[in-house]
């Protein structure tokens, strides 16, 4: 008797439908598999053996044969365990209660088995459902420790079960295991949603100043000083204060970090992301990569944040590869397993000392590098990557305490003017306030200054309209109706050109 029962794959963040087809015939006992499976799945043969006799299932004599189509993708992982056992249960002849469908329709399978017929979660399971009720899938069986995770897709009807024993009395009896009362699911779709308090910051009026704007902006920003001198808290700072993820935004991430099988359980991501890889970051980290396309940091910080400290660090070449997403928030992976094109809006900040010793410029303490070491350390960024940063900041020592009296965290309140926070280091929202702002007018004087500096200062046609991004972002904080002369300059005191490392600029 041949039988069908649908299940899911993960093709990079992407689900995909996987048709179990089971055979059993006359013939030496035995369990053959075949649809391209890899050595993950094919292990799934002992796996699912084990756990049918465990679970009391007797198993049928013959030769049993699954097929996972279509036969033409690559099977990878564990969630065809569960569909799979069921196949060979609807095989045997034992067809599902009447009461376990509703409107006819047919359920999909997703889930890991332990030998004992435990149900263990899978990699991506929010991608597979995604996928399935676009396709018109309304109803999914998954493990227990999941249904939170399948709930989040709207129109879905979820069975969360323990075990394959649960599964097994539903298909019989069609009675749904006992799931976490209602209340306790709100709790876990609906995390504590409120931003976390923001340390006040004093003593580096014009570090803040741009931290406000970058915030306010989502503008990339590249912040050059000696150690020590506040530029990593900062840009953790910067990430712990961002808006809220919208709901339809929430749901993208979630799925992304939930495919990466990086996701926290039991929680809908609400806050943008915050990523810092190490400096030793390969190419395939970073864009992402592998023989299954897993994507990378500028896909996982897609809607948040992206630091890479110690910039020059970075290996030249794996920092070029950012130019692309930096431009059109996406990025494509072509391998031998075929090609996707993953998200990438991010907002990069980035940290670096001046050199190699890091005390060039600062007179804290004299620099020790040559001049040969200051180029080679510099020649580590290339031209074109320093012309996407919006915001250049030289950050010099602390003139004040970094923390507020008492080292306790500033809840902050919106002000009415956003230059007040150059004073008090009080930091409300700033994102929620620009976030929806229309397209805003740029005044002749604006536009006739930009002209004039220019090309005195070298400015490309991409330097230029960021500059006119950072005009525009501060013209809203201020609440103009239009971007105005002093805008702008204010915008071009955060130019690369401005900076006093020569060599940068």
């Amino acid at each position: 008797m041949v039988t069908k029962i649908k299940s899911g794959a993960l093709m990079g963040i992407d689900g995909l439908s996987v048709t179990v087809e089971v055979d059993i015939c006359r013939g030496l006992p035995g369990f053959f598999l075949v649809g391209l499976p890899n050595a993950e799945v094919r292990e799934s043969r002992q796996r699912v053996l084990a756990a049918l006799r465990n679970s009391g299932v007797k198993l049928p004599p013959g030769k049993i044969t699954v097929n996972l189509a279509p036969a033409g993708v690559r099977k990878e992982g564990a969630s065809y365990d569960l569909a799979i056992a069921m196949g060979v249960m609807a095989a045997r002849g034992q067809s599902m209660h009447r009461h376990c469908l509703q409107s006819g329709e047919a359920p999909l399978f997703l889930g890991e088995l332990s030998l004992f017929g435990q149900l263990q979660p899978v990699r991506g399971l929010l991608a597979m459902v995604l996928a399935a009720a676009e396709r018109g899938d309304r109803l999914v069986i998954v493990p227990a420790s999941q249904a939170w995770e399948a709930g989040l897709v709207p129109g879905v009807r979820v069975v969360g079960a323990k075990n394959l024993s649960d599964v097994i009395h539903w298909w019989n009896s069609g009675e749904e295991p006992v799931m976490e009362s209602a209340s306790e699911k709100a709790v876990r779709y609906f995390p504590n949603s409120q931003p976390t308090s923001v340390l006040g910051l004093a003593g580096q009026p014009s570090l803040l100043k741009a931290a406000v704007v970058a915030l306010a902006g989502r503008h990339n920003v590249l912040m050059v000083g000696p150690p020590g001198t506040g530029k990593t808290r900062l840009a953790r700072i910067l990430g712990a204060s961002q808006a809220l993820l919208e709901p339809d935004e929430a749901l993208e991430v979630t799925r992304i970090h939930s495919a990466a099988g990086i996701l926290a359980e039991g929680c809908l991501m609400r806050r943008r992301p915050f990523r810092a890889p190490h400096h030793t970051l390969t190419k395939a980290g970073l864009i992402g990569g592998g023989t299954n396309l897993r994507p990378g940091e500028v896909t996982l910080a897609h809607r948040g944040i992206l630091f890479l400290d110690e910039l020059a660090e970075f290996n030249p070449s794996v920092l070029d590869v950012l130019r692309e997403p930096l431009e059109e928030k996406k990025i494509t992976l072509a391998r031998g397993g075929g090609s996707c094109i993953y998200p990438a809006d991010f907002q990069l900040v980035a940290a670096m000392n001046p050199c190699r010793c890091g005390f060039l410029g600062s007179g804290i303490k004299p620099c020790r590098c040559t001049d040969s070491e200051r180029r080679r350390y510099l020649s580590r960024l290339s031209g074109p990557l320093l012309d996407r940063f919006d915001l250049f900041v030289q950050v010099g020592a602390w003139e004040g305490d970094f923390l507020k009296e008492g080292n306790q965290p500033v809840v902050c309140a919106p002000a009415s003017d956003w230059r007040q926070l150059m004073t008090t280091g009080c930091w409300p929202d700033l994102q929620r306030a620009t976030i929806h702002c229309p397209a805003m007018k740029i005044s002749d004087k604006a536009k006739h200054h930009l002209n004039l500096i220019r090309q005195p200062l070298g400015l490309s046609l991409r330097s230029v309209h960021s500059c006119l991004r950072v005009a525009t972002t501060m013209a809203r904080l201020d609440r103009s109706k239009a971007v105005e002369k002093t805008h702008v300059m204010e915008a071009l005191e955060f130019r690369m050109e401005n900076l006093a490392l020569e060599t940068l600029a």
